[in-house]
This record gives C-alpha cells, sequence and structure tokens, in this order.
C-alpha cells in the first residue's frame, strides 16, 4: 500500500503545479525520483483479437492514465490497472510481438512474446543477423499467403527482400538484400503490417592483415608460448541484439599444408573489432606455419605467415655471486636480437635495459634493493620464461656502506671538517686489504692511515680541500660506496647555516607581499602565545621608516594588554666543544603612551619541547645552573651582553634555541640576525 499512496501523492501534487499556473506566473517544474517498473511475467501468453490477459510486475501505480502496454508496435487496451497487475485486451488489428510496458513515461521493453491466433503472426527470427545474401528464416504461423503479397523491408532499403521460396504455413525465408544496414524489420502482409520483434544486424566480412607483438611492431615470427596479436578489420562486430547465442567461437590455428598442427588461446578479454590478441601454442616446434582465423560467422579465407623461432637455450653464466651492480653475462643460444625481448630478475627485481655481447649472450647487472643472500635468477624472452637450469642461483653479498664520520663536526645542516685533521670513516663490510681500497674526497683519491677494518677506515683531511663528496672504490665491487657531503670549516668559525635556519638577512616569512608587516611569522621558526594577530612579525623591504630593510626578527605585543612568556624557538644539536651564539641589532622599545614595558631572553637549553624553555616569574627570569645539564640564559637590553658562549662536554642532540618576551600594553623585541660560531 506504501507504494500506492506514494504514487497517488506525487500524481497529486504534480497536477496541484499545474492548476496553480495563471495570471503569467512563472511555471516551475518539479522532478520526483520514479519508482523502478519491473515486468516479470504475462499469463496467457496466446490468445485471439478480443481476448484479455494479465502481466504482472511491481510499480505500475493505479492511475490507469500514465499507464500503455503494447505488443510489438500494437497498443493494446487497458482494462485494469494496479500496482502489481495489468489486465488488457488485444484489439483488431495486433499480432504475435514482445510486451512492452509504459508508466508515467517509463518504458519498459521485455522480451516476453504474445502470440495472436487467427492471424499472420512472427515468432523467431533466425538468425538475427547475417551478411548480404545470407538466408533468413522467419518462424510463425498462417503465414500461407503467396510471396506476392509480402513485402519485407530491412532497414536501408525501399524494396522488399527476394524470398527463397513460397512462404508455408509456418514459415518463410529471405536473402539479406545489397545495401541493407543493421535495424528492424519490417513486415506487411496483404498491406497488414505484422510485428517483427529484435534488431538485425547486417554482418561485414571479417578481414586479417599482419601479425604484430605486444610492443605494437609488425613480427611474423616469434617463440612458441609467446603473445602475438592479429590485426584485421570486422573481427569482433557488435550484435544489435547482444543475448543472442553466437553459431561458434574465435579460433587461431597453426597449420603446415592443409594440416592443423594446433591451436592458439585467444584472449577474450582483450578481443576487439581490429585485433585478435593469441597465446601461440606452447607445443609448436620450430618452423613456418600459416595461421588461419575464424570468427562466430565464417572462417577468413586469407592466411597468414608465422615462423616459430628455434627455443633459447641457457648454457652458462659469467658468476653465480656477487655484489649488487656486478655485471652478469647469461650465454647460451638463440637468444634473439632484440633485447626489448628480454627480461631478467634477481628475485622479484627486475634488471635495467639487457644487452648482448659480441657473441649474442645476454648482459645485466645485478639491480640494487637486493637482500644478500641466494636470489632466484629467472630469464623471460618474449614473454615465455626460459629454463635456467644449474645457472637458476645467485648469491648477493651484503654490500658495503658508510654509516657516519667521526673527527669531524656533525651538525643537522652538513658535516664540517678541518685542515690537517684525521677523521675516521665507520661502516661494514669494507674488507681488511687497503690495497683493495682506494678513498675520494670529490676528484683527489686520499692516502689511508694505518690498518684498515671490516667497519673503519681512517684518513688525513689535505690542506687544500674545500668540499666534496666522500666515496670508496672497493675491488670486485661494482658500485660506488657513497658516503655524505664534507666541507671544510669557515676560517672565522661561522658555522649559522649548518646549525640554523632562516636566522640571519634577507628573512623568508609567511607574509603578505608588499605589506609592512608579516603577521603569520618566520620559516623554520615555531612559535607560542605571541600575541597581536598571530604575531612573529618582521618588516618586508620598507624603507623610509628607520627599520632595516632587509628585515629582522620581532616579538611584538602591539595593543593588546599583555604577553608573558611568549615564546619563539627552533631545535638543533650541537657536537661537543665551544661556541658563540651571537645576537646583531638588538632593540627593545615601548609605547609611552601606553606605558608599555617590555623584557626579552635569548636562551639557549637542553630540551625537545616548549615546556623546557625558561619563563619569567615574579619579577625574575628563572635562570638554572649553565651548563650541558642546564639552561644558558641572557637577558637582551644590554649590547654589551650580545653573545652567548656555551662550552659544551659532550654532543648535544636535543638543544633549543629561542627567544622569550614578557610584555604588557605597546612594546616590541627585535633582532637583526642570530649567528653561531665555533670558537675552538
Amino acid at each position: 500500500m506504501r507504494k500506492i499512496y506514494n504514487y497517488i501523492l506525487s500524481a497529486f501534487f504534480i497536477s496541484s503545479l499545474v492548476a496553480c499556473d495563471g495570471q503569467d506566473e512563472e511555471i516551475i517544474h518539479m522532478q520526483n525520483q520514479d519508482p523502478v517498473v519491473t515486468v516479470t511475467s504475462i499469463s496467457d501468453a496466446v490468445g485471439y483479437v478480443g481476448n484479455e490477459f494479465t502481466i504482472y510486475g511491481t510499480n505500475f501505480g493505479i492511475v490507469a492514465n500514465d499507464v500503455e502496454v503494447y505488443v510489438g508496435n500494437t497498443k493494446l487496451q487497458l482494462i485494469s490497472c494496479e500496482d502489481e497487475e495489468l489486465t488488457v485486451k488485444i484489439p483488431e488489428g495486433a499480432t504475435a510481438g514482445r510486451i512492452s510496458v509504459v508508466v508515467y513515461g517509463q518504458r519498459v521493453d521485455t522480451q516476453l512474446m504474445y502470440d495472436v491466433l487467427g492471424v499472420p503472426g512472427i515468432r523467431t527470427v533466425i538468425p538475427l543477423y547475417g551478411f548480404v545474401g545470407d538466408e533468413i528464416k522467419f518462424n510463425g504461423h498462417d503465414l500461407g499467403v503467396p510471396s506476392a503479397h509480402y513485402k519485407v523491408l530491412f532497414s536501408g532499403k525501399e524494396e522488399s527482400a527476394a524470398f527463397m521460396a513460397e512462404p508455408e504455413m509456418e514459415s518463410f525465408s529471405v536473402k539479406v538484400p545489397e545495401g541493407a544496414q543493421s535495424g528492424a524489420i519490417t513486415l506487411t502482409i496483404a498491406d497488414v503490417p505484422v510485428n517483427v520483434s529484435g534488431q538485425f544486424t547486417v554482418l561485414q566480412h571479417a578481414t586479417v592483415d599482419k601479425v604484430q607483438n605486444t610492443a605494437g611492431e609488425d613480427s611474423n615470427q616469434g617463440l612458441a608460448g609467446c603473445i602475438s596479436v592479429i590485426t584485421g578489420t570486422n573481427l569482433k562486430p557488435e550484435l544489435l541484439e547482444s543475448d543472442i547465442e553466437l553459431p561458434g567461437t574465435w579460433k587461431v590455428e597453426f597449420l603446415q599444408g592443409t594440416e592443423i598442427i594446433a591451436t592458439g588461446i585467444v584472449d577474450m578479454e582483450q578481443l576487439s573489432n581490429e585485433k585478435i590478441t593469441l597465446k601461440v601454442p606452447e607445443m609448436l616446434t620450430a618452423g613456418n606455419y600459416k595461421i588461419a582465423v575464424s570468427t562466430p560467422f565464417e572462417e577468413i579465407k586469407t592466411r597468414l605467415d608465422y615462423t616459430i623461432l628455434p627455443k633459447p637455450i641457457v648454457t652458462g653464466i659469467s658468476k653465480t655471486e656477487g655484489y649488487v651492480n656486478a655485471e652478469v653475462v647469461i650465454s647460451g643460444t638463440d637468444f634473439g636480437n632484440k633485447a626489448s625481448d628480454i627480461e631478467v630478475k634477481f628475485g622479484e627485481t627486475v634488471c635495467e635495459a639487457p644487452t648482448f655481447d659480441k657473441d649474442g649472450n645476454i648482459v645485466v647487472r645485478v639491480p640494487a634493493g637486493l637482500q644478500a643472500g641466494a636470489n632466484t635468477l629467472t630469464l623471460t624472452i618474449q614473454g615465455v620464461t626460459i629454463s635456467m637450469g644449474e645457472y637458476g642461483v645467485f648469491e648477493v653479498y651484503d654490500t658495503p656502506e658508510i654509516t657516519s664520520i667521526e673527527g669531524a663536526y656533525n651538525f643537522p645542516y652538513g658535516i664540517l671538517v678541518k685542515a690537517g685533521s684525521n677523521i675516521t670513516i665507520k661502516g661494514k663490510n669494507f674488507g681488511t686489504d687497503a690495497n683493495a681500497i682506494a678513498v675520494m674526497l670529490g676528484e683527489e683519491q686520499i692516502d689511508i692511515k694505518g690498518n684498515v677494518t671490516a667497519d673503519a677506515i681512517s684518513i688525513t683531511v689535505p690542506s687544500n680541500f674545500t668540499s666534496g663528496k666522500l666515496l670508496m672504490k672497493i675491488q670486485d665491487v661494482d658500485v660506488d660506496i657513497e658516503g655524505p657531503e664534507l666541507v671544510m670549516m669557515p676560517e672565522d668559525g661561522d658555522i649559522t647555516q649548518y646549525v640554523l635556519k632562516n636566522s640571519v638577512q634577507p628573512f623568508k616569512g609567511y607574509g603578505f607581499e608588499g605589506k609592512e608587516w608579516d603577521r603569520e611569522g618566520l620559516h623554520d621558526w615555531k612559535k607560542t602565545n605571541i600575541k597581536n594577530g598571530g604575531g612573529l612579525q618582521y618588516p618586508n623591504n620598507i624603507t623610509g621608516t628607520g627599520r632595516d630593510p632587509k628585515g629582522c626578527i620581532a616579538l611584538h605585543q602591539w595593543g593588546q594588554t599583555q604577553n608573558y612568556n611568549g615564546k619563539m624557538w627552533q631545535e638543533t644539536s650541537l657536537p661537543k666543544g665551544k661556541y658563540r651564539v651571537n645576537l646583531d641589532g638588538i632593540s627593545l622599545g615601548r609605547d609611552d603612551r601606553n606605558k608599555g614595558s617590555v623584557k626579552a631572553v635569548f636562551v639557549v637549553c637542553r630540551g625537545t619541547k616548549v615546556e623546557d624553555i625558561p619563563e619569567y616569574d615574579n619579577g625574575t627570569w628563572r635562570e638554572k645552573q649553565k651548563g650541558v645539564e642546564g639552561e644558558i640564559v641572557m637577558e637582551i637590553g644590554h649590547l654589551e651582553d650580545d653573545n652567548i658562549v656555551l662550552d659544551l662536554v659532550e654532543n648535544m642532540n636535543d638543544l633549543i634555541v629561542s627567544f622569550v618576551v614578557w610584555a604588557n600594553s605597546t612594546a616590541w623585541a627585535s633582532f637583526t640576525s642570530v649567528t653561531v660560531h665555533l670558537v675552538e
């Protein structure tokens, strides 16, 4: 009842919209989601003119004016209408045909047939496809009328198709005429229309022209078991009636003379009107063949030449163990002459760009990323797996690796060294033979100092070194062992760029181009509890204002009542040593109209979170013992105190460089740079 109720409401609502139109008012058409109409069965399926029968289904509704029922092209008389049943009556002029139902504009065409007795009727047309000249048979009843009274029109033709013989009571046959097109067939007998169910497909004869490989290159030869592609036309015609059972299937046969030797496997998923993709039969032996192609509708007369190549045989391998990137030569016979047809895998990893040597053997390099140990070696040519026999396992050595540099200054953003200093390269699998190892700094080879161990090699940094990548070349290891980029320590000890980001002019910010202040703050600096609209701010190339045109680091409290313990910071690290941290361009200020005041400190402390940074408390700055275990604090405002000296007795990997500001009303603190120098 709910379906009927909803349908009534929908119909009533729409009729109400129409009824309300008037006085030049704009009509707004509203669409609702109609329920889906289904037709499930009919009872009975045969009868005479004047007989009634019932159609069963869902969502027919109860408004008879919105429902139409057809048999073929003939509209039936609707006797009664319920949501799941329609009763109709066969009118004069109706003939056999498929049932169609239209409910409120929604049309459902079915495969259900109703046969009207006592008048000519067509039950089936066999087949519903054919070439020009093919015989098409119409089956039905009451058809025994001389052919002169028939008119059978194929789409695109105005002349009746030619009969194969005079009609019989239950059948007649015609030829598909020249010029016929795919579409409906129209039939009249003695000028009376007779329904013909289904759409007829006029087939075009298929052709084949060449064979290709999977890369789309013309190639009429290949290995048994490879994938080939046959190109042509009309190989897979699209039938207008898709549920028709085909009379056959697609076949690709390999012949020698008239004998069929084997049949290829057609890939139905890749089949198209222009291509047939197939697997060449594995049982074929080397030799010349003819290819015969058949579609479900015909055997194509054209034959294509195809040569099965001799099966490749692996006879040896240059090495069965080695490092990553080692050259490996697979020797054998009949590998072909196209390197692009070859794939070699170590385990699941594919080698890059196989090549041939002068003897036609396959040359590859052991691919990077392999796990040390035994790896299965796989050779594929034209998609066919070739047996590696006793050469199918390759032992991959654990590749040497550089892990760290001792004696250098390892800063967060670079590794620095001093001329004449001794450094130790740490790693693994170096071996112990110094004569088998070459150490490079940039383009210069460096002498090795002392003994070599499997995990350590010592060298002295030359006096003329400036910068360069560290490399190790080890005999029998076919890939260079890469280390980090090394840079000479600056003479003035300024290591700022290797320790801090965005701490010197010109600064990088997040702000609004052309504006005086960048209210979103500096790149690379974190902030918390900084007032004034999000405010780590700095002038952006402003001239004529008394400010530095290159900008400054600034912590502002502009027009706010208070800003206690606002913080701005970034994390870094320093190895043990003595350092000086400098502040330049220190400026503290306030707006005397608001009698604001400001205090600020620059803090270097050990920690990993903002809570580790000390704060202003009850008029004084909390300051712990200076040194590695405590915080080191300096109050800003005294120009003679514009630097902090750090004497670190151990590596400090959890270091915070920060500013802390305490201000009320309108006040500020600013700086033009923060730099770090190595003292000793």
